[in-house]
Parts: C-alpha cells; sequence; structure tokens
C-alpha cells in the first residue's frame, strides 16, 4: 500500500494513457475527467503515451470539462518524442518539440518486423480493423489486430504480453539504433534511439524547475519491456496500476489532501 503523504507532496503527476487513465483507445469516462479536472487545479499534470495527439485530442482533452485548468497539463504523445503545451493567448495547445523518425525509417522498420514473423512463423490475424502499421511521424507503431480494433478482441490477444515480448526481443538485434517497446494491449512503439517516455521528464524540468524528486509516475507498464517500464530509471517515484478503476482510487487521495490543506 502507498502512503499518502508518499505521494500527496508530489509537485507533477504524470500519467501514461491507455490502461491507465482510459481502457484501450477509449474516452476517459466522466468520473476520470472530473478527478483530473480537480487535480489540475492545484498541480501539474503531464501526460505520456505511444498514440499520436490527434488521439489525445479525441480521446483525453474532449473529455475534459470546460473550466479545467489547462495551463497546468502538459502532453506528450509518441511515447515522448514530441510535446504540446497549452497557450493560454490562442487558447490551444502547441507543439513545443518533435523528434521525427528520419525519412526512410518506416521502410527499414516495418522489413525488421516481416524479417522477425518470418523466424517465429508469425500467422497474421484473418481480419484486422484499420492500420496495422502506422507512421506517426516521430514513432511508427504496430498494432496485431489493426488500429481500429474492438477492445475485447484485443484483451484476448496478447494478456500475457509473451507475443509481443518476443517479437521485441528479436527486434532489437535486427534495430540496435532504436528504442523499442510494448504499449497498449496489441502494440509494439518504434521511436529513434533514446526518445522514450523519460524524455518528458527532462522537458519537464526545463519548463517548470521541478526536481525529479517531485514527480510521481503512475502507469500500467512498468514490468520490463513495457513502454512505462524505462520510467523506473530516471530516479523519480513509479507506481504500477493494471486499470483506471485503481488509477481514480490514488487520484482521488491526491485531491482529497488538496481539499484537506485549503
Amino acid at each position: 500500500m502507498i502512503g499518502t503523504n508518499s505521494i500527496s507532496r508530489k509537485k507533477i503527476i504524470i500519467f501514461d494513457l491507455d490502461g491507465t487513465l482510459a481502457k484501450s483507445k477509449s474516452n476517459l469516462d466522466k468520473e476520470m475527467a472530473t478527478l483530473i479536472s480537480k487535480l489540475l487545479q492545484h498541480r501539474y499534470v503531464a501526460v505520456t503515451s505511444g498514440c499520436s495527439f490527434h488521439q489525445f485530442e479525441n480521446q483525453f482533452l474532449s473529455r475534459l470539462p470546460k473550466r479545467t485548468n489547462l495551463r497546468n497539463l502538459f502532453l506528450f504523445p509518441t511515447c515522448s518524442a514530441s510535446g504540446h503545451y497549452y497557450n493560454p493567448k490562442r487558447g490551444r495547445f502547441y507543439r513545443a518539440y518533435s523528434n521525427l523518425l528520419p525519412k526512410h525509417a518506416a521502410m527499414r522498420i516495418i522489413h525488421s518486423f516481416e524479417i522477425v514473423f518470418k523466424k517465429i512463423d508469425y500467422v497474421q490475424p484473418e481480419k484486422t480493423y484499420g492500420r496495422v502499421f502506422e507512421n506517426r511521424g516521430s514513432q511508427l507503431t504496430f498494432s496485431a489486430l489493426g488500429q481500429n480494433a474492438p477492445l475485447h478482441l484485443k484483451q484476448k490477444w496478447d494478456p500475457q504480453q509473451k507475443k509481443r515480448l518476443e517479437i521485441r526481443k528479436l527486434l532489437k538485434a535486427y534495430m540496435p539504433d532504436y528504442e523499442i517497446s510494448i504499449g497498449g494491449t496489441t502494440s509494439i512503439d518504434v521511436t529513434r534511439k533514446s526518445v522514450n517516455k523519460t524524455l518528458c521528464i527532462k522537458k519537464l524540468k526545463q519548463r517548470l524547475g521541478v526536481d525529479r524528486r517531485d514527480m510521481l509516475y503512475i502507469g500500467d507498464a512498468l514490468f520490463p519491456g513495457g513502454n512505462d517500464y524505462i520510467m523506473k530509471s530516471t530516479g523519480i517515484k513509479c507506481i504500477s496500476v493494471s486499470a483506471p478503476d485503481q488509477t481514480k482510487t490514488l487520484i482521488k487521495r491526491i485531491v482529497e489532501n488538496d481539499s484537506d490543506m485549503q
């Protein structure tokens, strides 16, 4: 059990998105959206995910209450390969930085996947939903069932991450100059070397002047190979959750503490 005092003093709360704040590729539910809005009244909040900024807009931003304090919110799509900050004068988020993949990287990455698939006799699902490979500019993502697969099918495909961990292990031999991590329920994310979720820590320190010990990370993929695991190397406090309901419990404790301090 994590003590309330151990998290209540944190100035920046950093979240993963899918599996942490919302179910995979699903919108924030009303309770979570309200909790995030309350948290933003007194804390800085950052969200880093393998998804694109467009997905952030649809799945996350559009669900927040109208009077949410967006000045305290920082978004880091594509595993922090890019960052989006709020401009209060224009009333919108802008891209503060990006780390685009090299020009011909997508072809090389997809070819490496194809080599690995042959090695393990990987059988493509008979039916897929949307693109299996998606170039998000600063990240290429493989989604086994397609980007738009129903959640109940995705949850059955690789619940213990065994398939993706095997693929990732073999991919590393062909792409040692890239970051490869497991995201969501069926995805593998590929970004440039040294471009991973930890980049948001560096950017937040530069932007806000807040020390690492004042940061807290909450995610559902803190296991080896997961796209949250590397956050443990930063030295900030990390809490593992298995579903959004657990995240809600943690946020409620922080929000309640803020109310008691008023």
